[in-house]
């Protein structure tokens, strides 16, 4: 992400709504050029555009990757750290993008015989030079701010691709919409990559529950395993756990 399209998500954090006018005053570049930024970043769904400017939708904005990482860390590593039982030597797995898959792909690093597909160029950083590991790269547009891959080529690729289990994250899971997340392209990949996993496991802390983005991964039936921390909500807790759904909790670390 350019700094000027950075400068822009910045006073909308600070304004919650701006002005095109204003804006290309401030910044000192014409209004077709804030309008243009604008509309990309509308498409990457960090803001929403208006009649002459942009507002900030908290619902769906998504922190950058490496800010998210730090996020919640100690719940992802013990989600992680449980996930990692359901993989055995031999299998083919998906890491969908996003922090927590990549909390499980640190602990693939030194697995034996292992074929791992993913859309994530944090995650083929992280395992590109693990010997035992079998690497498959969708491909794709590169999101900058994700650090992932989307796009017709990388869709075109997961048409051909079955896996034994497909580790998902979400930006939020809830009864009603399911499972959602931030960015249209991607989804589209997460979306095919569900239909071709053997398995389907989400991995969302107890924060994600209840919550919903701007657009569906999945169905709460697409799931056959969800591995979460423990629930702080009670009446969340007893309103998943009626649906036909295999909820894992992890147990605090320490």
């Amino acid at each position: 992400m350019n700094d000027r399209k950075q400068k822009i998500l910045d006073l909308l954090r600070e304004k919650k709504s701006i002005r095109i006018l204003d804006v290309s005053k401030q910044l000192k570049v014409s209004r077709e050029t804030i309008r243009k930024d604008m509309t990309e970043l509308e498409e990457e769904g960090l803001l929403k555009k208006t009649y002459g400017g942009a507002i900030l939708d908290e619902a769906n904005i998504e922190t950058d990757y490496d800010r998210r990482r730090s996020e919640n860390e100690e719940e992802k590593e013990i989600i992680a750290q449980r996930a990692l039982k359901y993989i055995e030597p031999g299998d083919t797995i998906f890491l969908d993008y996003g922090t927590s898959t990549y909390s499980l792909a640190e602990k693939l690093v030194n697995f034996k015989n292992l074929t791992v597909v993913t859309n994530s160029i944090p995650i083929v950083n992280l395992l590109i030079h693990s010997p035992e590991i079998d690497l498959i790269i969708l491909g794709g547009n590169v999101r900058k701010n994700e650090d992932s891959l989307f796009g017709s080529f990388g869709l075109n690729n997961a048409k051909e691709i079955f896996v034994d289990i497909g580790f998902f994250g979400c930006a939020g899971i809830d009864l009603k919409s399911g499972v959602t997340n931030y960015h249209m392209g991607e989804i589209e990949i997460s979306k095919m990559m569900v239909a071709h996993s053997r398995s389907v496991i989400l991995l969302a802390d107890a924060t994600k529950f209840g919550k919903s983005a701007l657009y569906k991964t999945a169905e709460l039936a697409d799931l056959d395993i969800v591995i979460t921390t423990k629930f702080k909500d009670k009446k969340v807790e007893q309103d998943f756990k009626k649906e036909d759904l295999e909820i894992v909790e992890t147990k605090e670390a320490g």
